[in-house]
């Protein structure tokens, strides 16, 4: 693993009841790795969820999330996903009134 510069790309805050998404566009021959997840709502959300894809539609990760938080995952080993691949990371809307933020700790590609 190489030492990988913080990005305002590995951050996702929108507006109010709209889902938090960090997505990775696939690159040729390397796959993401990912060695966790922060999140936190601004209020207790209703449909709570935070969700890791390898692919759009190839859940690898999914938890229901009933809290306002903070909360992070850590993943050892790290969540590798597929040569060629996107790597797509979600907070689901929180619901009327409530934001979600999600950070992406640990990302790099191999």
């Amino acid at each position: 693993m190489q030492p990988v510069p913080f990005s305002t790309s590995d951050v996702a805050a929108p507006s109010s009841n709209t889902a938090a998404q960090i997505t990775y566009a696939a690159v040729a021959d390397r796959r993401h790795a990912l060695s966790g997840v922060a999140w936190s709502y601004d209020a207790a959300p209703t449909g709570g969820e935070l969700k890791i894809e390898d692919g759009s539609g190839n859940t690898v990760f999914r938890v229901k999330i009933t809290s306002a938080g903070p909360g992070v995952f850590y993943f050892t080993p790290p969540k590798l996903g597929s040569l060629n691949t996107a790597l797509i990371v979600t907070l689901a809307a929180g619901g009327s009134g409530v934001s979600g933020i999600v950070s992406a700790l640990g990302h790099w590609k191999e």
